[in-house]
């Protein structure tokens, strides 16, 4: 492959772009290994299957310098590119899109609490900014995390029924006995509580669940779920991401940031398992969304996948859509899962900005052979 004798500075270039080659496979090993990991056991490959996009960049990058110089150590970022496949179809998706005469739209969005990205705008306008989104998209159902307050002296309740009004709910379900809004389902079939006494709603961050029926469209049940979140602020990731002027806080915010995501690995490895081991003994078709905050290559991943649910992005999706809106780019951690009781038609991400999340939806249709709900004669929650 090399063409003629290389001079000193070139055998020199050559051999720190191999080191460099050598540390990128590994680091793309690391990556794509991570979801056989659990992080309770062992936590440190956490970091490199968040950072898939990063390393697979840096790869590439490696990989052209290398042809260029028509070194035959290319083989080395050949060989990363190649184990990166796993990743890259869990990241990027080429599905197709279906239509169906009985499709049901449903919507996930974490709000951030209606705290916009642009701080000159207060919740209250953040809040409706949202409903006429929602009305645009017009979910059949709308799955939301992190619902607060967004008027001044009125409380979540309150705020919840103002906010189903507008956007033409006329069901809604949050877990009412801890009095708790964060997680809600608005609804425009009728809904009816999966218990509460499960382990999907034992603790707040975890979620709610309940079974729709959508007349001749099909039953189902819903899943709304916010796991631990990475709980990094903005002047964190300012410092690191901005290293110049910083380098008196790089080490002690570095450690900092690293502490949180190493907490927030494990615990959400913890809540993951309790909500699967412990959902409902519901039969039929399942949809499960919301913000999960982990990556495609992650252990929570993994075992959502071994539990029966499908990632409808990498079925009925296009491209990468990434869902985190805030400072670090291409993150997708939040999600529509679907068990086999669904047919996912098409995957959309909203480029909208106002929380530091994107909004998601997914069209879908209920399997005809998967039509079996038995939690339907419970009491419904309506305005």
């Amino acid at each position: 492959m090399e063409k003629r004798e290389r001079g000193f500075f070139g055998r020199l270039l050559v051999f720190i772009l191999t080191i460099l080659a050598v540390v990128g496979l590994i680091a793309m090993g690391l990556s794509v290994v991570n979801a056989y990991i659990n992080p309770q056991r062992f936590i440190w490959t956490t970091m490199f299957g968040l950072a898939f996009w990063v390393i697979l960049f840096y790869n590439v990058f490696i990989f052209l310098l290398l042809l260029l110089l028509w070194s035959k150590k290319a083989w080395i970022s050949v060989l990363a590119l190649l184990i990166a496949i796993p990743g890259i179809s869990k990241s990027y998706s080429i599905g197709s899109k279906a239509q169906a005469e009985n499709s049901i739209r449903v919507m996930s969005y974490n709000v951030h609490a209606f705290d916009h990205i642009d701080s000159e705008i207060d919740k209250e306008r953040c809040a409706y900014q949202i409903m006429n989104l929602v009305r645009e998209q017009n979910p059949d159902i709308f799955c939301c995390q992190e619902f607060s307050s967004f008027i001044l002296k009125i409380a979540h309740p309150k705020c919840i029924n103002i906010f189903a009004e507008n956007c033409g709910f006329p069901y809604i379900y949050y877990n009412r006995k801890r009095n708790y809004g964060g997680n809600v389902i608005f609804s425009k079939y009728p809904i009816v509580k999966v218990t509460e006494d499960s382990e999907i709603g034992k603790e707040q961050v975890y979620g709610v669940m309940v079974s729709v029926d959508a007349g001749e469209k099909g039953q189902f049940h819903v899943a709304n779920v916010h796991l631990l979140s990475y709980k990094i602020s903005d002047n964190e990731i300012d410092v690191l991401t901005n290293t110049s002027g910083h380098q008196d806080q790089l080490d002690t915010i570095g450690m900092t940031v690293l502490l949180k995501l190493s907490d927030a690995f494990r615990r959400r490895s913890i809540q993951l398992k309790n909500v699967l081991d412990g959902m409902p003994p519901v039969e039929g078709p399942i949809i499960m969304c919301g913000d999960f905050n982990e990556p495609p290559l992650s252990y929570n991943y993994r075992q959502l996948q071994k539990a029966g649910f499908v990632d409808t992005f990498t079925k009925v999706g296009r491209g990468i859509k990434p869902t985190y809106a805030g400072k670090l780019p291409l993150l997708r951690i939040d999600y529509i899962w679907a068990n086999k009781g669904v047919v996912p038609l098409n995957f959309k991400r909203c480029r909208f900005k106002a929380s530091d999340h994107y909004p998601i939806l997914l069209d879908f249709s209920i399997n005809p052979e998967n039509q079996s709900v038995n939690n339907l004669n419970q009491t419904t929650n309506t305005l």
